[in-house]
């Protein structure tokens, strides 16, 4: 894929999304976090294919995977009013489907399209599955790792400007107090998936965020992108202010650590 495409596709995606502004013009306040989410998520992915010195042919189809990752989230949020798959549906389900019909790939080869699709069907799933061949995983892990470089961006302005406490939709409408659930950190701290119905309060929700760190990376650069960006000390401050639970202190040592690595 060249450059040239990728700004094709850039136009036509800019395009699809001008399809859910109003009539002066705006997207609605959540649709604009996601819009503005996927231009971040695009820089990140850049960032981490300059740091893993992937060749100049081989970027611009990293870049589409980040642009269309979260393409089903905006009709998914216009339908439904919520961005939480489980109460509407799978939003990369559904963005491969609006890449089918818009026909946004046109001109892109049939065997970077499957790449493309594959990465964004994955990009929102526990683990990637053990059979997939080495460059559909290293877009997966691509996308991945640009996708929750950004979750952490997201939550961090969130909690600086206030916005977090009027929109519940950036933490599942959780709840802010109450101790973290011991099965989640238990996860954490082993290192293992954490099954989201476990999740029961806002510690909760940050500490998944620590898990990540943990175990949830594939590339070098993206981890040394969070030690730049102290991603760890943030969520420990905020924590605090969460809950005074003496397992806080242990998942951000353990998430250290791991950087570390």
């Amino acid at each position: 894929m060249t450059t040239q495409m990728y700004k094709i596709i850039e136009q036509r995606f800019g395009s699809y999304v001008d399809s859910f502004r109003d009539n002066a013009g705006e997207l609605s306040r959540m649709l604009q976090l996601k819009l503005t989410h996927t231009m971040h998520v695009v820089k990140d992915a850049k960032l981490i294919m300059q740091g893993e010195k992937w060749n100049k042919e081989s970027t611009p189809i990293g870049e589409v995977c980040a642009l269309l990752h979260d393409i089903g989230r905006f009709s998914q949020f216009h339908e439904f009013g919520t961005f939480l798959d489980s109460e509407s549906i799978d939003h990369a389900r559904r963005g491969i489907e609006i890449i089918s019909r818009t026909n946004i790939l046109k001109g892109v080869s049939l065997r970077e399209s499957q790449q493309i699709e594959n990465a964004i069907s994955w990009h929102n799933k526990k683990l990637l599955p053990q059979q997939m061949d080495k460059d559909n995983a290293k877009l997966a892990h691509l996308l991945r790792d640009a996708d929750k470089l950004d979750i952490f961006r997201v939550i961090e302005s969130a909690v600086e400007d206030g916005s977090i406490e009027n929109t519940p939709e950036l933490t599942w409408g959780l709840d802010i107090r109450g101790d973290p659930n011991p099965e989640v950190v238990e996860a954490i701290i082993k290192g293992e998936p954490i099954d989201y119905a476990k999740i029961k309060s806002r510690s909760d929700f940050i500490l998944i965020q620590l898990g990540w760190i943990i175990s949830g990376f594939h590339n070098k650069t993206a981890l040394r992108i969070i030690r730049e960006r102290k991603v760890v000390d943030f969520r420990q401050s905020y924590l605090k202010t969460l809950t005074s639970s003496p397992c806080i202190e242990h998942c951000c040592k353990e998430a250290l650590k791991a950087l570390d690595c």
